[in-house]
């Protein structure tokens, strides 16, 4: 599993709580548990326990659709640009 960032992006590093950067590139990648004791997914630099919640990487996914009634691009897709985040399986 590959993470493919355009830019470079914050993240946590679960095993000592700090924030690091993981710089803009293709990253191979693994799911596990969340390293911080909570219920939930991470996506994690392989290896590491180096990444975030799969829904925060998930979210900068192309196509996403924005839903937010209260905006003029509602129901839209949107265009992350240097944002766009890439889940390749």
């Amino acid at each position: 599993m590959y993470l493919v960032l355009k830019r470079d992006w914050e993240a946590i590093d679960g095993s000592t709580g700090k924030r690091v950067t993981i710089p803009q590139g293709r990253h191979e990648v693994e799911r596990v548990s969340n390293p911080l004791g909570y219920d939930s997914v991470w996506i994690v630099l392989k290896g590491t326990a180096i990444g975030a919640t799969e829904g925060s990487w998930r979210q900068w996914e192309p196509g996403q659709v924005l839903d937010n009634p209260d905006h003029s691009n509602h129901g839209k897709v949107i265009d992350w640009a240097e944002f766009e985040v890439i889940i390749e399986k």
